[in-house]
């Protein structure tokens, strides 16, 4: 039998088991893997689907990184990804900041393409922790990728991690028992159970390094970052979305800082803490798929009306009739007369045309049901003609066609 240890005593809630309570959260987390699947293998073009990606993943490293104070913005953060920002030298550490973030996403995102399993390891949490504050100034008792050696206090000073002779011990205890859900989520199990031990396993972990806070600094991020390279590694998720936790617990900072503190108090508390992630990670999921499908949607738009346009006469004509109507805009009228100059391709299209050239590709337009207005209102695209699956019906998938109407009787 091993001796006691202090956290134990000072600890009792460093149980390393799974809440029992789960009814309600395994609905929600069988959600969440719903959406998941919804996403994966999504269709789209590989630009397109970079550039969602890019999207998100930057995201999540501007969320991770605002939830510790850092105050660069998303288009700051992309500016970061993109090698061409000009923060001012007084704000350079939060750009370091970021960029060990993203640095770190790559490392993740290439031990994912690896054909080893992958199980976490203390080694790994320094190495990710020394990733994290590499060339940020720190305070004197922190050494980046290297366990405390100091009694931490956190927050207001109201809780007290474990004793640094703990930790070590400690979190080789939680890497045992993050590698066992790890292990089953990896095998050949069923795909939704496999999914629920994935996310058991990345928020549990996240709660776990907070408890714990084995080191002198950076252990939100740290904690953040293994959540999302849980789910990276158990391949359940799309690789887009396993960042998405930290864009939730960002934007519900205070019910993030309410809940890992109520945690600590009882298993329902614990449950309460995961059903909170699977909430806002089901939300976020949901804000993804309806990204995907408008970008879907907008593809299946271009392909209709170049399809529409192969049936029509070849020519300068239908060139420009083409470029106009993928330039109008669904949500907004386009006045008349400010068609011309919606893009500069059109611009050089119409040099030289007068308003009857104008009119002419306009009822053209409407004529082949692509764009409906009319000089008083304005113009806009029938995008929604790609709508086929809605709640509201518009006949045109009857089976059976009403009969024509015929003269009335006399």
């Amino acid at each position: 039998m091993e001796p006691r240890r202090t956290y134990q005593d000072t600890h009792p809630f460093l149980t390393f088991k799974a809440p029992t309570t789960y009814c309600t959260l395994s609905y929600k987390v069988g959600e969440a893997f719903s959406k998941c699947q919804h996403l994966v293998g999504t269709p789209l073009p590989p630009m397109l689907a970079a550039s969602l990606g890019r999207m998100y993943l930057i995201k999540g490293a501007q969320a991770t990184a605002a939830i510790e104070g850092n105050t660069l913005t998303e288009s700051q953060v992309q500016d970061i990804a993109d090698k061409r920002s000009d923060i001012p030298r007084s704000q350079a550490y939060m750009k370091q900041e970021i960029e060990n973030i993203l640095s770190l996403l790559d490392v993740i995102y290439d031990e994912v393409g690896t054909e080893k399993p992958w199980r976490l390891t203390p080694e790994w949490l320094r190495a990710v922790n020394y990733q994290l504050l590499e060339g940020i100034e720190c305070e004197d008792h922190v050494e980046p990728g290297e366990f405390t050696t100091t009694q931490l206090t956190v927050g207001d000073g109201t809780y007290r991690p474990v004793n640094p002779a703990d930790v070590e011990h400690c979190l080789q205890k939680l890497c045992d028992w993050l590698n066992e859900m790890i292990v089953f989520a990896q095998s050949d199990a069923r795909d939704d159970d496999r999914f629920m031990q994935a996310f058991f396993a990345a928020t549990l972990a996240h709660l776990y390094i907070a408890w714990i806070h084995p080191f002198g600094d950076g252990n939100g991020r740290t904690a953040r970052a293994l959540e999302a390279a849980i789910l990276a590694h158990t391949q359940l998720a799309p690789w887009v979305s396993c960042a998405l936790l930290s864009d939730h617990y960002n934007r519900t900072r205070s019910r993030y800082y309410q809940r890992l503190d109520q945690a600590r108090r009882s298993e329902e508390n614990v449950t309460k803490f995961l059903f909170y992630a699977a909430e806002g990670f089901v939300d976020l999921l949901r804000e993804q798929i309806t990204d995907v499908q408008r970008l879907q949607r907008h593809t299946a738009w271009i392909n209709y009306v170049h399809e529409v346009f192969q049936r029509e006469t070849q020519g300068d004509t239908s060139k420009r009739r083409r470029s106009l109507v993928l330039a109008l805009r669904e949500d907004q009228q386009t006045k008349r007369s400010d068609i011309r100059r919606l893009t500069t391709e059109l611009v050089e299209m119409y040099v030289g045309k007068g308003d009857r050239t104008l009119s002419h590709d306009l009822n053209k337009l409407i004529e082949l049901n692509l764009v409906e207005g009319n000089p008083k209102v304005g113009y806009r695209s029938r995008i929604e003609t790609m709508d086929a699956f809605l709640p509201k019906l518009d006949g045109s998938f009857r089976f059976l066609m009403e009969p024509e109407t015929t003269a009335e009787a006399s």
